[in-house]
């Protein structure tokens, strides 16, 4: 049973990892055209062809996808999901309505993937390793590593590959090689964030199995 600090630690790792990923999303990803993998490429997709906001689609899709998560890792993973998605919804909207804080980058692409793979990598990280997912994409992902012997980075160059390919119908073979860029260098992030839980968590039942045994 989580103490209600674990609980609130989660929560805030969450809600700054959401923050980071919207900020990067709108400053780095949207204004330089540079697309991202997963449910995150594919709202920027529908931004872009149909100009319907991502903290519209986002919260469609990830929610959807939040409750088939939830069969497999619990309510817990489904509330601490759905406040990554409300919150990224929200933010981005704050985004949105204030405009561009980072100068373009249309003319340094490659400074401009290398900064939208950072804070893509860092939001999603930050949410996973608080208990929750960003997006759909994590939730296949996870699942994907649960029950085939993938590594989590592989079922996202898989699912990021899928998206990249279909934003050819906007973007540029120029753009998506930038942006190729911006997904491995998010998906290596994620990785090492996700693998730091894992070791974490590993800790953490060492030291319960001391203490029942010391008991």
């Amino acid at each position: 049973m989580r103490s209600k600090q674990q609980i609130l630690k989660s929560v805030l790792l969450i809600v700054l990892g959401s923050s980071i990923l919207s900020f990067g999303s709108y400053n780095f990803n949207y204004q330089n055209s540079v697309t991202e993998g997963g449910v995150l490429g594919l709202i920027l997709l529908i931004k872009n062809i149909f100009d319907i906001s991502p903290a519209i689609t986002s919260l469609i899709i990830d929610v959807s996808l939040f409750a088939l998560g939830s069969k497999f890792f619990g309510k817990q993973f489904l509330l601490y999901s759905l406040v990554s998605t409300t919150t990224f919804s929200i933010t981005y909207k704050t985004w949105e309505s204030i405009g561009f804080l980072i100068p373009s980058l249309m003319n340094n692409m490659l400074i401009g993937s290398i900064l939208a793979g950072v804070f893509v990598g860092v939001g999603v990280g930050f949410v996973v390793r608080g208990g929750g997912a960003a997006g759909g994409d994590d939730v296949i992902a996870l699942l994907g590593n649960r029950f085939t012997k993938l590594k989590v980075n592989h079922i996202y160059l898989i699912t990021d590959a899928i998206v990249l390919l279909l934003s050819l119908v906007y973007l540029d073979f120029k753009q998506v090689f930038f942006s190729i860029i911006a997904v491995t260098i998010s998906g290596k992030i994620i990785s090492l964030i996700y693998k730091d839980k894992d070791n974490d968590d590993d800790e953490g039942k060492e030291c319960n199995e001391e203490e029942v045994i010391l008991l």
